[in-house]
């Protein structure tokens, strides 16, 4: 469900863009541009619309007239300003909501359209959650756990070996909590180093001697948004030190700048080690720790669920290979193998055997392939 917004004032539309993608959002001056645009699409339950009281040489009622009249119905929100009367409006078919400037929440203004978004979509299909492969029970329950706090506000700590599929959980939490931003991943192993630092903080003009402009930096780009701090266990300890005031206060200072910027972000993190045996051995801050797990959420190994083996095979030839097809009685190796690599080894090891199937449609899978 794309947002139209309609208004003359560039500030007013600026609230939402800093807020949703631009494949999401489309910005229009006039009320005639508004119109161009609905014409080439009768989809007209997909469409949300903003209308601001500042319309140019058109105004509100017009505009509502005009929606009736060409029996476009949708939902319709008017924002009008400071000590603004309402309109007097026509009786209309679709539903309109009157917002005044003065007394807008515009962070539950932006819940309340994601939501209205999330219904259709959860309708066509659940996001990306097809993308944990598995229909083994401890897969369902990562799965469920992912959807529970997703919708909550606390920070996620996501635990497993490597190749278990920590990324693609960070990937679901933040399109069930914000679909229509840009997620920001952080390998945190590239952080602990000035230009790593400068990179993720951001630094001001000059702050450095290579720093000939200004560098807003990864956090100012989690605004509204996903920060996802993989490999979060390679942080030293004067690097989980900086992070503590972002992560309590949501402020931080750019290098080389003394004012404060405020950026609030859903924090995910992942590890493959066990965080709390590194706190105890004091490579990992206790305050740090308990700031980044509310809660954790475990990954299986592939070692765990075998019996979602077949269908990950499945799954790997729908992406990469659909005209093949495999040896069912050579998938039963696969099923002997203890997988240290997870998941990511399988279809590194399936992948091997279709490029040495060449042409031929039967893949067959041969036990010097895995390693």
């Amino acid at each position: 469900m794309p947002l139209f917004i309609v208004s003359s004032d560039w500030r007013f539309k600026d609230r939402f863009k800093r807020h949703f993608s631009y494949d999401f959002i489309h910005e229009f001056c006039m009320v005639q541009k508004l119109f161009d645009r609905l014409s080439q699409s009768e989809e007209w339950e997909d469409v949300q619309i903003i209308a601001d009281e500042k319309l140019g040489t058109s105004n509100q009622k017009d505009l509502v007239s005009q929606l009736e009249r060409l029996k476009i119905q949708v939902p319709l929100i008017l924002i009008m300003d400071k000590g603004s009367s309402e309109p007097v409006l026509p009786e209309v078919s679709f539903p309109i909501e009157i917002l005044h400037k003065e007394h807008i929440n515009y962070e539950e203004l932006f819940k309340k359209l994601n939501q209205n978004t999330d219904s259709i979509k959860e309708k066509e299909a659940p996001y990306c959650m097809n993308t944990l492969i598995g229909e083994s029970k401890c897969m369902e329950e990562v799965r469920e756990t992912l959807k529970r706090y997703a919708s909550q506000d606390c920070s996620i700590h996501l635990f497993g070996e490597t190749g278990t599929g920590k990324e693609l959980g960070a990937y679901i939490i933040h399109n069930l909590s914000c679909p229509h931003r840009k997620i920001v991943p952080v390998n945190c192993s590239l952080l602990d180093s000035q230009v790593g630092n400068s990179t993720f903080f951001g630094h001001a003009k000059g702050a450095f001697t290579d720093g000939k402009q200004e560098v807003l930096g990864l956090v100012h780009e989690a605004d509204q948004s996903t920060l996802f701090l993989d490999e979060v266990e390679n942080l030293s300890l004067e690097s989980q030190a900086n992070m503590l005031r972002l992560l309590e206060t949501r402020q931080y200072r750019q290098y080389g700048d003394t004012e404060l910027k405020t950026s609030k972000f859903r924090l995910v993190t992942a590890s493959n080690k066990d965080l709390l045996k590194l706190m105890e051995n004091k490579t990992m801050r206790n305050d740090f720790y308990y700031r980044i797990t509310d809660t954790t959420i475990r990954f299986p190994p592939l070692r765990e669920h075998k019996e979602d083996i077949p269908l990950l095979c499945e799954y790997f030839l729908s992406t990469y290979a659909s005209d093949k097809r495999w040896d069912k009685q050579d998938l039963k190796i696969l099923e002997l193998y203890a997988w240290p690599g997870n998941v990511r080894q399988l279809f590194s090891t399936l992948k091997r055997c279709c490029i040495k199937s060449g042409t031929k449609d039967l893949v067959h899978i041969y036990p010097e392939a895995i390693a």
